[in-house]
């Protein structure tokens, strides 16, 4: 089931973006990657706590309690780990996630460009998040089953 997902995953984000493969798609999830995409889900809470102002510089959302998709996954790894890993797994999960939505809103910066589009919703935030923690469980399901 982790094979299929994940090039499924390579397959959509391939055509959505013409990528080639020296991003790494082969994810390998921690026990603490599900906790920090729990903690980002958590932070935006409700839409008022929703930055559509993504500017990649979270110090602001954090001292205002508004946080842009970004800086929500920033603050949870923070809380979650003690530190920032860009292309850590879970973080990385959520960019290939959001590619199945992105409809031509992304230009460079997947996770700000798609958070601030005009057409992008907080019901997609949230959306995407849960997907993103769902295919986690799901992979560490099959994975304690043996699969």
């Amino acid at each position: 089931m982790k094979t299929i997902s994940l090039i499924l995953i390579t397959m959509i984000s391939l055509q959505s973006f013409g990528q080639s493969s020296s991003e790494n798609r082969n994810l390998e999830f921690d026990s603490l990657d599900l906790q920090i995409l729990i903690r980002a889900d958590s932070i935006l809470s409700d839409e008022t706590k929703w930055n559509k102002q993504d500017d990649r510089k979270c110090d602001d959302d954090i001292a205002n309690e508004k946080y842009s998709l970004f800086c929500s996954l920033y603050k949870a790894s923070i809380d979650i780990t003690g530190e920032y890993e860009h292309r850590r797994s879970s973080l990385q999960l959520v960019r290939f996630t959001l590619e199945k939505y992105e409809n031509g809103r992304v230009i460079n910066h997947r996770l700000m460009d798609w958070n601030n589009h005009p057409d992008t919703s907080f019901e997609e935030i949230k959306k995407v998040l849960r997907e993103s923690i769902d295919e986690i469980k799901t992979i560490n399901k099959a994975a304690a089953n043996g699969g």
